[in-house]
């Protein structure tokens, strides 16, 4: 009994054992980059607005001879202006246009609506007015919407009962998609920024390897 407690017994003097440290776990790798989405939710934007904007309504305004499509006028249009591209539309015409409105055009708006909506979810300051950068692409989404149904429907009227609230949504649209794209352009320069200066600021990330 005595020889048991003399080998557990410690020499006085002798350091506390160290209690073993479990080994760390490596840190576990970020599952995807949302810079990567970002990208290529701007690549496929532009792209459909060269396809809308540039190849479509550049092609339907051939076909008309000219004549400049409402869309394309961000500055508003006379009821003289409508008439005269009233009157160089055949049915056929409208129904392309109305088709183009209904596919390429709701794409496009939807995209633009996307893009400013996934930059401020992942890059703008979580502050109080960040909930406030998520109006315009909101905005921007009904109003395009809308102003595609409108001019639809006001050049295959006689008359230009709808051209006031043509006039409106197309302005609208013009002034929201430039505040959509300004806002986008600026939450994402500004995180860039952001990231930089933190990384240039972090001795740590400035060493090779450094995470």
């Amino acid at each position: 009994m005595s020889s048991k407690r003399s080998r557990n017994k410690r020499p006085q003097g002798s350091p506390a054992p160290r209690p073993v440290q479990p080994a760390a776990q490596p840190e576990s790798e970020p599952q995807g980059n949302p810079a990567i989405l970002v990208a290529v939710l701007i690549v496929f934007t532009l792209f459909m607005g060269w396809y809308y904007h540039l190849s479509v309504l550049g092609q339907m305004k051939d076909l008309v001879g000219g004549v400049t499509m409402l869309d394309h006028r961000p500055f508003g249009y006379s009821g003289t202006e409508v008439d005269a591209l009233r009157s160089v539309m055949t049915g056929d015409d409208r129904g392309q246009l109305s088709w183009v409105h209904k596919t390429a055009g709701t794409i496009f708006t939807a995209l633009i609506s996307l893009v400013s909506v996934v930059s401020v979810g992942l890059y703008a300051p979580k502050t109080a007015w960040r909930r406030l950068l998520f109006i315009p692409p909101a905005l921007f989404l009904m109003v395009g919407i809308a102003q595609n149904i409108v001019v639809d429907e006001l050049l295959g009227r006689p008359d230009n009962g709808l051209l006031g609230a043509a006039n409106a949504l197309t302005i609208g649209s013009w002034i929201l998609l430039v505040a959509c794209v300004l806002m986008t352009i600026a939450v994402l320069v500004t995180a860039f920024i952001r990231e930089f200066l933190r990384r240039w600021r972090d001795p740590s990330l400035q060493q090779p390897g450094g995470r």
